[in-house]
């Protein structure tokens, strides 16, 4: 059977409102990203404990922790260089506070992503630049990873469009490189579309199933002609065939959390009305299966 939760993306949304969600929704899982306007890493001890006990009390799981991870951090400063997202040294800090929550929390999966896109991606390489990009993101990944290693925890890198590995292809060739067994694919097929304009089932999703520990959620209306998308309920756009990969992955015997990604608001309506909207989609979807 699968397992779904849910993720809400940003800062300032109400906890108490997002437990509620997944009592309506008969949820389990929740991968915390934020609490209030606090990112995951900034909360003290006695905070993380209470949200521990009030996640546990609603008969949830924390599968996961978000806190945003080397997300569109520039790769062409140094490692103590501050930019606009802090610098490279600081975010190895924010790791090692994940780390800590990850045991507070019982999960063994921090995302991350692999920064900010500053060139499009050529398989002639990029020329004129101080350093090699490809393999600066590997030299930064594989320390991350390594730190993750030794705290036995799972670093999930995630296909980002707005980060260099946007596809499923990339980051599995990127994990393949740095050669650590607790770097995985955080997969979000939305984002391999929206980052080669090709469907990524069946084919991405064949090549790099076993690397996945946890998948995103999410649909989209996307034309590549003009750059455009815009974020649909479940079941609503026009690239992805959720039931076929929900089909793939009952069939393959999916151990992760499938997590809604709650980009889409209905007209007039709140974040969590189209979250009850998308799920209502994906059950008839698990139904059609039977």
């Amino acid at each position: 059977m699968l397992k779904f939760g849910l993720s809400i993306p940003r800062q300032g949304e109400d906890f108490d409102r997002v437990l509620d969600s997944t009592d309506e929704l008969e949820l389990k899982y929740i991968d915390l990203r934020a609490i209030g306007d606090k990112n995951v890493v900034d909360l003290s001890d006695s905070e993380a404990q209470e949200i521990r006990n009030l996640v546990k009390k609603h008969g949830a799981k924390v599968c996961s922790i978000s806190p945003f991870l080397f997300f569109r951090l520039p790769l062409t400063k140094g490692d103590d260089e501050v930019t606009i997202r802090g610098s490279y040294s600081e975010h190895l800090n924010m790791l090692n506070r994940a780390l800590e929550l990850a045991r507070v929390f019982d999960t063994n999966i921090v995302r991350c992503f692999s920064f900010e896109t500053e060139f499009i991606f050529s398989h002639c390489g990029y020329k004129g630049l101080p350093f090699d990009i490809w393999g600066k993101i590997v030299e930064r990944l594989q320390k991350a990873a390594r730190i993750a290693e030794a705290a036995g925890v799972i670093l999930a890198l995630e296909n980002c469009c707005w980060c260099n590995l946007g596809t499923g292809f990339l980051v599995a060739k990127a994990i393949d490189e740095i050669g650590s067994k607790n770097l995985r694919l955080w997969w979000d097929p939305a984002n391999s579309v929206m980052a080669s304009g090709e469907n990524p089932y069946p084919d991405e999703y064949e090549q790099v199933k076993d690397y996945i520990v946890s998948i995103d959620m999410r649909d989209e209306i996307i034309d590549r002609r003009y750059n455009y998308w815009s974020h649909v309920a479940m079941g609503q756009g026009n690239k992805l065939n959720w039931t076929d990969i929900f089909q793939a992955l009952i069939r393959d015997n999916y151990q992760g959390v499938i997590l809604l990604e709650s980009t889409y608001i209905p007209e007039g309506g709140t974040i969590f009305d189209g979250a009850k909207e998308s799920f209502s989609k994906v059950r008839q979807m698990l139904a059609s299966l039977k």
